[in-house]
């Protein structure tokens, strides 16, 4: 160990230099990263591209945006007296998933249009059977079940046994057997016709009546059951459906010029089952004996 020298003393040793330590650059890292990309085949593959010079546009020129990729691209045409090239107008076109989008959003318009139309229409009606009958069918009439009120002053019921209140069907003539009296259900009275219809026999019941010519008549008549038809042979006629109570059927009809007779009659429709008649009138002057 040295001794140190006395403070007194000279000290001629020689000064210390620093000390540099120099650590080696790590270019291996680099070279081989570089190495990698040289031997990558997508890098290699690539095409150097260029960088367009920045342009300076003058005064009074505009600058383009580049086309949308996928656009089509028009050229429009130069208006008179204008000595500037035609420029490039780009329409974009709408991808796979907007044009879903633009069919998905029209079927929903549709749709509610649709529905708001179906809301305006009037709905379907169910078109009832026509009569068997060649005469014309008038607009169906019903009320709820009422006494038989009197007669119109002057006025004359020309039919027999109208309320078949004589227990018997004469002098109305029933299809077959198809009439009946029955106790119930009846309008008033205590009787009533009942006509069983089937598959291939309406149960008509009329009679014939004599009549004055050109002359209104009034008929009327409570009904009971599904499709129920009164009318006139070669006249008009009526219906209407009510199997739980009697309905009240009214028309008029007007005899021709030579016509002494008329033949009102009552019937169901195929295979809807019995229906029920009571107070058949026919109001009018009378013509003669009946028959």
């Amino acid at each position: 160990m040295p001794t140190p020298p006395e403070s007194d003393a000279p000290d001629d040793r020689t000064a210390l230099e620093p000390i540099r330590v120099l650590r080696p650059r790590r270019t291996d890292a680099l070279a081989q990263l570089l190495d990698d990309i040289r031997q990558d085949k997508d890098y290699r593959s690539h095409t150097p591209l260029t960088a367009p010079l920045p342009h300076t546009p003058t005064d009074g020129e505009t600058e383009e945006l580049p086309p949308v990729p996928g656009s089509r691209t028009e050229k429009l045409p130069v208006p008179d007296g204008n000595a500037r090239p035609p420029r490039s107008v780009d329409r974009p076109h709408l991808g796979p998933g907007q044009r879903r989008a633009a069919v998905v959003i029209g079927l929903a318009a549709a749709a509610v249009a649709g529905f708001g139309c179906s809301l305006l229409l009037p709905g379907p009606t169910e078109a009832a059977p026509a009569a068997p009958s060649a005469s014309a069918s008038a607009a169906p009439t019903s009320a709820a079940p009422t006494s038989a009120g009197p007669s119109a002053p002057g006025a004359t019921d020309t039919l027999t046994n109208p309320g078949f209140e004589s227990g018997t069907v004469s002098p109305w003539n029933c299809s077959g057997t198809s009439g009946s009296i029955v106790t119930s259900p009846v309008h008033s009275g205590s009787k009533a016709l009942q006509g069983t219809v089937s598959s291939r026999d309406t149960a008509q019941c009329d009679q014939t009546v004599a009549v004055r010519p050109d002359t209104t008549y009034s008929l009327s008549g409570w009904v009971r059951g599904s499709y129920v038809y009164l009318g006139v042979n070669d006249g008009t006629s009526t219906w209407t459906t009510s199997p739980s109570h009697y309905s009240r059927l009214t028309i008029s009809f007007t005899t021709d010029a030579s016509q002494t007779s008329a033949t009102i009659y009552v019937h169901g429709w195929y295979a809807q089952g019995s229906y029920y008649a009571d107070d058949i009138t026919l109001t009018g002057p009378g013509g003669g004996s009946r028959t």
